[in-house]
């Protein structure tokens, strides 16, 4: 295991300098070996989340649009291989795609549970979680959210729910399922 772990990262480093090299520049000398590491089938499998509007979501006629199907585009690209968009409704189950072999790039949160299982590069986006409550709730400050009878709704395995899960000791995880907004949502809104 160790060693796929150190071959992974490589060519994670390898595709990092191919994504983030100037347009001029000539592929690595490696580039079959980079290939064959992140796109094993001949196809990039590109895991793409409609589970965060921010990442990803439909277009007017159903297409794949965002910043994570940009990434993914730029990567095949610059590993001259086909790219296959495999889309799903929430990060848990990218993970479980992950980690099954059925893709071979995914945009998740980046997490100590799952990192277990998978090699990250650095992040391409930072995303700030917040807590929601009524405009008159007694809580106001984020230290007054973890105490007995505090119920805290999150999104079943998104890495919300993995981050409270480790973090919350006295409220109570209220683990709701997640699903992706309709297609007529837009972000920006306006």
């Amino acid at each position: 295991m160790k060693d796929m772990c150190s071959t992974t990262r490589r060519a994670i480093c390898s595709a990092s300098v191919l994504m983030f090299a100037g347009c001029g520049a000539k592929p690595p000398a490696d580039l079959r070996a980079v290939q064959s590491e992140l796109a094993p089938t001949g196809t990039l499998r590109a895991a793409i989340n409609f589970g965060n509007p921010i990442l990803a979501t439909r277009g007017k006629n159903g297409e794949s649009i965002g910043v994570s199907v940009d990434l993914a585009r730029e990567v095949a690209k610059r590993l001259d291989v086909p790219l296959d968009l495999v889309q799903f409704n929430s990060a848990g189950n990218v993970v479980e795609a992950l980690k099954a072999g059925k893709v071979d790039l995914a945009f998740v949160a980046i997490d100590p549970v799952r990192g277990a299982d998978m090699d990250y590069t650095a992040p391409y986006v930072i995303i700030e979680g917040a807590y929601l409550v009524r405009k008159n709730s007694p809580l106001q400050r984020n230290e007054e959210v973890d105490r007995a009878g505090t119920r805290v709704v999150v999104g079943r395995g998104s890495a919300y729910d993995l981050f409270l899960t480790r973090e919350l000791k006295s409220a109570t995880l209220v683990r709701a399922p997640t699903c992706s907004l309709p297609r007529t949502w837009k972000w920006p809104p306006g």
